[in-house]
């Protein structure tokens, strides 16, 4: 039987900075599809096409329902929640159902990782952990900012990001927006007698 949907899950740590990228492919429509998200959303939740389009989207419990009408690529992108231990320990709690790839940045010092990782690779400074789907608890601190060499040019980029905004939402925005064009028809009508 063939995979109508290839998912690869990132998990950047990263300092101050953490984040969760799932690229997800779709090989046949379908109506209405979910993936599970592997940590808890610590705020919005972004998910684009390949082309950087927002996709409307609704999440429950973890999951993010997607309608995906044709084939194609999808990525959702959001901040994950992280503990903090008494002992001022951060710990990223990860409950995934595919292989997960965690990008550990040297700035971030892992006390306790999972014994059962599938992989172990070595990137500069940095390490990437491979985990297969399961249940896992990394505990960490970090000890300061990350120490990168790039070269500065004069350009400055203004980027810009947007949220989507989620059906619920959606549908009281253009409900407010109908209600208040028909007052405003009202009180011009009302205002001509």
């Amino acid at each position: 039987m063939l995979d109508l949907l290839s998912i690869i899950v990132f998990i950047y740590l990263t300092g101050n900075n953490p984040s969760v990228t799932i690229n997800a492919t779709l090989y046949a429509p379908t109506l209405l599809m979910n993936i599970t998200l592997p940590v808890q959303p610590l705020g919005p939740v972004t998910v684009v096409n390949s082309t950087g389009q927002s996709i409307p989207y609704y999440i429950s419990n973890n999951e993010v329902y997607i309608s995906m009408v044709n084939p194609g690529n999808i990525t959702i992108t959001y901040t994950p929640y992280i503990d903090t231990l008494n002992n001022g320990t951060l710990q990223l709690r990860i409950s995934t159902d595919y292989e997960t790839q965690v990008y550990i940045a040297n700035n971030v010092l892992p006390t306790t990782i999972p014994s059962n990782i599938q992989g172990f690779q070595r990137t500069g400074n940095s390490i990437i952990l491979t985990l297969a789907p399961g249940n896992y608890v990394i505990n960490f601190i970090t000890t300061g900012p990350i120490t990168t060499t790039e070269t500065t040019t004069q350009h400055i980029t203004k980027t810009s990001t947007s949220q989507p905004i989620p059906y619920p939402s959606l549908s009281y925005i253009i409900v407010i927006i109908v209600v208040a064009l028909a007052l405003s028809i009202l009180l011009i009508v009302r205002h001509r007698r």
